[in-house]
């Protein structure tokens, strides 16, 4: 009668000992696949940040070569509505690229738009908010020989500009629209 308790017990101990070689088998394969997993995702970010930077640098080339493009054949279009400028299919993306998320501010302020104008060798779009212009106000240059567009709204008094570099000098078109002659408050 000693030997089948014996034996039960070795076989249960026996048993035991498969069944936890057994589970650190299943967690060490769980520890390779969490790291599998962790590697790719780390992947797939990198790819994902990569690509946003070669979207970006594509989106400013781009910007660069179509705002080139719009000085060259804005002259054409003097006397024209403002905003109807801004509208217009291919320019519209551009002024959305220069503005960023206050392109819709922009678009409200110049809702009461005035024909484009030269202001010496630029070219000037302006408009109001439509029953306020005291409260919101929008302009544009357009400067042919530099290729460049530049932008600002004034709410409330004070004025954002567009498209100029921190500390950069206000386009002289610019000057009797808003008071302030350095770009401060750039973005």
């Amino acid at each position: 009668m000693d030997i089948k308790p014996q034996m039960i017990v070795n076989q249960v101990a026996l048993l035991a000992k498969k069944i936890a070689k057994l589970l650190m088998y299943a967690l060490a394969a769980l520890v390779l696949l969490y790291l599998a997993f962790k590697g790719w995702e780390y992947k797939e970010e990198s790819d994902q940040q990569q690509a946003a930077k070669t979207l970006k640098i594509q989106q400013s080339e781009n910007f660069a070569n179509l705002t080139k493009h719009l000085a060259t054949y804005s002259p054409l279009v003097v006397g024209s509505s403002s905003l109807n400028f801004v509208k217009r299919g291919a320019n519209e993306p551009l002024f959305q690229y220069l503005l960023g998320g206050s392109y819709p501010k922009f678009i409200a302020a110049l809702d009461e738009a005035y024909p484009l104008v030269y202001v010496g060798s630029q070219i000037f779009g302006s408009g109001c908010q439509k029953l306020a212009c005291a409260v919101s106000q929008a302009a544009y240059v357009i400067d042919p020989a530099k290729g460049r567009i530049y932008a600002g709204i004034v709410e409330a008094g004070k004025p954002t500009y567009f498209g100029l570099a921190e500390g950069e000098a206000v386009p002289p078109a610019f000057k009797g629209w808003a008071v302030n002659p350095l770009a401060g408050g750039s973005k």
